[in-house]
Parts: C-alpha cells; structure tokens; sequence
C-alpha cells in the first residue's frame, strides 16, 4: 500500500516539477524576446536618427544651392540695369551709369574726411553708418558678395 501511495506522490509530484519546469522556459523565452525586441528597437532609433540626420544635410544644402542661386541673379540683375542704356541720349546714360561709382567714390571720400577730422563722440552712430554704407558700397562692386559659410 506505502507503494501505491508513494507512486502516486511521486507521479504528481513529477507533473509539478514539469509544470514549474515549463513556467521557468516560459519566463526565459518571454526574456528573450523582450530583449530580441528592445534590441530591435534600439536599431530603429538609430535609424530614425541617421534619417532626420541626413534629412537636415539635405535640407541645409538645398537651402544653400538657392542662396547661391538668388545671389547670382541679384548680381547679374545690378549689372545688366547699369550697362542697359535705353533710349536716351549718350550723355544721360553716361550720366546713369556714373551714379555708383560716383556715390562709392564719395563714400570713400567721406569716411577719410571723418577718420581725419575729430568729430565728437555723439556722432559715433553717424560715422558708423557712414562706415557701414561705404563699406557695403566697395565690396558690392570689388568683393565677392556671395556668403559662404566656412565649414
């Protein structure tokens, strides 16, 4: 009877040990997944990163081909309008086509007068401007106006 009775304990006992036995690989492979998934995860992101990363590249250097786009025309527009004439007489397009040069010449000529002469110190906003536009004015028709960042 003791044998009965113990082969019976024992065989339930088996079927919990299997039982027990078979949660604990349920727990490892639902581990091993969750860890499969947050590497995944993880390579998405990534991803995701090195796109908007690319993206910005791609947008900034089309933003840059336009620039330099409106800048060539902006100069090809300033100096086609001075060397179209029209209609009018030689001495009025001689005239027209003076009014730049003659205005940086004049800026330049002004800014030596105020380096030269000490005016006082409430002008400062004044000989700055004066600076600024005879500056702007030289480099328009001497400098390279286009903007290049130094990367």
């Amino acid at each position: 009877m003791f044998d009965l009775l113990g082969t019976v304990m024992t065989g339930g006992l088996t079927g919990v040990i299997g039982s027990v036995i078979g949660k604990a690989f349920s727990f490892l492979d639902a581990w091993q997944k969750e860890k499969a998934a947050d590497s995944e995860h993880g390579r998405t992101l990534e991803l995701l990163e090195l796109q908007n990363k690319i993206g910005a590249e791609e947008s900034e250097r089309e933003m840059e081909i336009a620039q330099a786009k409106i800048d060539a025309d902006s100069r090809v527009a300033s100096y086609s309008h001075d060397s179209m004439g029209g209609t009018s007489s030689g001495w009025v397009t001689d005239c027209l086509r003076l009014v730049r040069p003659v205005l940086t010449f004049s800026l330049i000529v002004l800014v030596g007068i105020l380096y030269f002469k000490a005016i006082p110190a409430g002008r400062a906003t004044i000989e700055a401007s004066v600076i600024y536009m005879a500056s702007s004015s030289v480099l328009w028709w001497f400098g390279d106006r286009a903007m290049r960042s130094k990367k």
